[in-house]
């Protein structure tokens, strides 16, 4: 597997963690979304579960970036589009879950 997506599939697991390994989480999903197409179906699939499993606990873990980080502002500053809605976790939040699982890829947007 991808070292990046290994990276991250074990990152989504543990929400309990400060909000500055969160916030290289959230970098280390950059990449994947610059080379997610080489990855092969079976690791597109492993992204798409760990993102689902990112959105069902995005409460705690937007928590924990709170405290580190403001969102929104960092959204600004770095110009970050909506398509990386891994980096609208506290806007991502308000929305029903129900409505998150359909593609990972367009959480948010």
């Amino acid at each position: 597997m991808n070292r990046l997506l290994t990276h991250y599939c074990v990152d989504v697991q543990h929400p309990e963690v400060s909000g500055a390994e969160h916030l290289e989480m959230l970098k280390i999903r950059d990449q994947l979304s610059d080379v997610e197409a080489t990855l092969s179906e079976a690791e597109r699939q492993q992204l798409a579960e760990a993102d689902r499993l990112l959105v069902t606990q995005v409460e705690v873990f937007s928590q924990e970036l709170l405290k580190f980080l403001n969102l929104s502002q960092h959204r600004q500053t770095a110009h970050i589009p909506p398509e990386r809605w891994w980096w609208y976790l506290d806007v991502v939040r308000h929305v029903p879950h129900q409505g998150l699982h359909s593609s990972s890829s367009r959480v948010g947007t």
